[in-house]
């Protein structure tokens, strides 16, 4: 069951400046209608907002986190965020409420947040927090992003590789899977 508008939830660093510039870029050249922004300045804006939606009953099928990272982390101003965190500070409070569909995906957008040695944890550590109603997948790129400002603010990972964390419906994990532009393989 997807909503049939599909809209996308976007909650993305505002602290920094080029990160809040690609997201008025994206303001501009995408319909609103269709897409929640969340401005967040900080780790504890970050969990205030994720509970604000939880209590809204807000629900989404898809969402982009974007931020700087780094191997295994997402970043909010100076805050980091890595696995550790997600699995004792957000499991619990009820945030796979806001990804109640089948198969839905979320993006962390930032530099190296899917490198090793930490990016699996991360991803896996994101979707058990955030998928564990109806499955669906948690990715990231490897490699350092470069923003390309038209037509959209969309930031690309030249030569990285996609790395999939796949969560089946009830928040059963299923395993990895990467790709990239030289290779596509399945991970366990």
């Amino acid at each position: 069951m997807i909503p049939a508008r599909n809209p996308l939830l976007h909650i993305y660093d505002a602290s920094d400046l080029s990160i809040d510039s690609t997201a008025a870029i994206r303001r501009l050249w995408s319909a609103p209608q269709n897409i929640h922004r969340v401005p967040v300045y900080g780790y504890v804006d970050l969990l205030d907002k994720l509970n604000e939606l939880v209590r809204d009953g807000r629900e989404y099928p898809r969402a982009l986190f974007e931020t700087h990272g780094s191997s295994g982390a997402i970043y909010f101003g100076n805050d980091k965020i890595n696995a550790n965190m997600m699995k004792h500070n957000f499991a619990g409070k009820g945030y796979d409420r806001i990804f109640p569909y089948l198969w839905s995906r979320i993006y962390f957008n930032g530099c190296n947040v899917a490198d090793d040695p930490d990016g699996w944890d991360f991803l896996d550590a994101a979707g058990s927090v955030f998928l564990r109603r109806g499955g669906g997948i948690v990715f990231a790129q490897t490699e350092v992003g470069r923003p390309i400002v038209l037509p959209a603010g969309h930031v690309h990972h030249f030569g990285a590789t996609t790395a999939y964390s796949v969560w089946m419906p009830g928040g059963y994990f299923a395993g990895h899977q990467e790709d990239g532009p030289h290779r596509c393989r399945q991970a366990s």
